[in-house]
């Protein structure tokens, strides 16, 4: 279990100190906790020992806990998993990919847009649980999601979306194959070849090849097209609020388009599925107005202009409640995504890689 994740690490490590960018750590107990620590093991936030070893160097003050942020994002993860990402798997997203021959092309295209949201916040949920989990144990873990859907861009995208991952095909992959520094067309190879093994990393199939590919395609378009669409956009004269929900609608719908091959279970349904998108007809079944709410307004949260207040803010009055307040908050809060959440939870989704 967390095999993907802590080999990461031990890579990660193994290659600073080679390149001399940190020393060697000589402590076998503060290396081991730097590779297991339980937290983020099984899907990240992957975690480098230059952020990490500093930590270890002094011990936690236990009255100084920062227990209001810790909550606050625990209690976010677990309703963005159990209520969001759950129902949404149990009342639309399975059924459209599980038998999308049955579905026509409104259920599964709002299925292909449920499963945006529900990646996003199955996998969000669990990475802001872990770095709660270790807030409260005296660690600070980097960020790992960005509001991803506001993206204006593939390359914006992939700034906001599992940004250690990002960060780290950046740096040991992306870099050592050449990155930028041998010119345009290797540079355009580098990228598509990053994506490419990224995608074959989530698992030996080819629809997760086509989705690495997908977004290698779509980062080298927008390269080789940047520098000419700055350069017809002020003759064309598009007001600059319609250029960026262009840009955003654009870069949304390939995302999603990737993100169909990334749930299939093969080529041929994946195939099936954008063919009956694009081809219209069959039954509308799945579509329904909870199932337009969640999506709307997990999209809405990320889209909204001012981003939302930090955590420690938000939840500042949290620590200076008498311990029974607080764990009576705690436990209207569970109960409450309790009762939200479907019968049973659904699988979470990285666990398989």
């Amino acid at each position: 279990v967390g095999i993907s994740f802590y080999t990461f690490e031990a890579i990660s490590y193994t290659v600073d100190v080679y390149r001399r960018k940190i020393p060697a750590e000589r402590n076998l107990a503060h290396f081991l906790l730097f590779i297991l620590f339980f937290p983020h093991l099984v899907a990240g936030p992957i975690v480098r020992a230059s952020e990490f070893a500093p930590q270890l160097s002094r011990r936690p003050d236990p009255r100084r806990v920062p227990a209001a942020e810790a909550v606050q994002l625990s209690a976010a993860g677990l309703f963005k998993m159990d209520v969001i990402s759950s129902n949404l798997a149990t009342h639309l997203v399975d059924p459209a990919f599980g038998q999308p021959s049955l579905h026509g092309r409104f259920d599964l295209l709002l299925g292909v847009y449920g499963y945006a949201v529900q990646i996003y916040a199955d996998f969000s949920g669990y990475t802001d649980i872990a770095i709660g989990c270790a807030l409260l144990l005296g660690f600070r873990f980097p960020r790992n999601f960005d509001a991803p859907y506001r993206a204006l861009s593939l390359r914006d995208f992939w700034r906001r979306w599992h940004m250690t991952l990002s960060r780290w095909l950046r740096d040991y992959l992306y870099v050592p194959l050449g990155g930028n520094r041998d010119g345009v067309n290797r540079t355009y190879r580098n990228l598509f070849l990053t994506m490419l093994l990224g995608g074959l990393w989530h698992g030996a199939a080819w629809t997760f090849v086509v989705w690495g590919a997908i977004h290698g395609a779509a980062l080298v378009a927008e390269r080789y097209l940047g520098a000419w669409w700055a350069a017809v956009r002020p003759a064309i004269g598009l007001p600059v609020a319609l250029t960026k929900v262009f840009r955003w609608f654009l870069t949304f719908h390939v995302v999603c388009l990737s993100w169909i091959f990334f749930r299939a279970d093969s080529l041929g349904t994946a195939f099936d599925i954008v063919g009956r998108i694009v081809g219209g007809g069959g039954p509308t079944t799945l579509v329904s107005f909870y199932a337009v709410v969640f999506i709307a307004g997990s999209l809405y949260v990320q889209l909204r202009s001012t981003p939302v207040p930090a955590a420690a803010e938000q939840w500042s009055r949290f620590t200076t409640w008498r311990p029974a307040a607080q764990v009576g908050a705690v436990a209207a809060t569970l109960t409450v995504i309790d009762a939200l959440g479907p019968t049973g939870v659904a699988p979470f989704i990285y666990f398989q890689f």
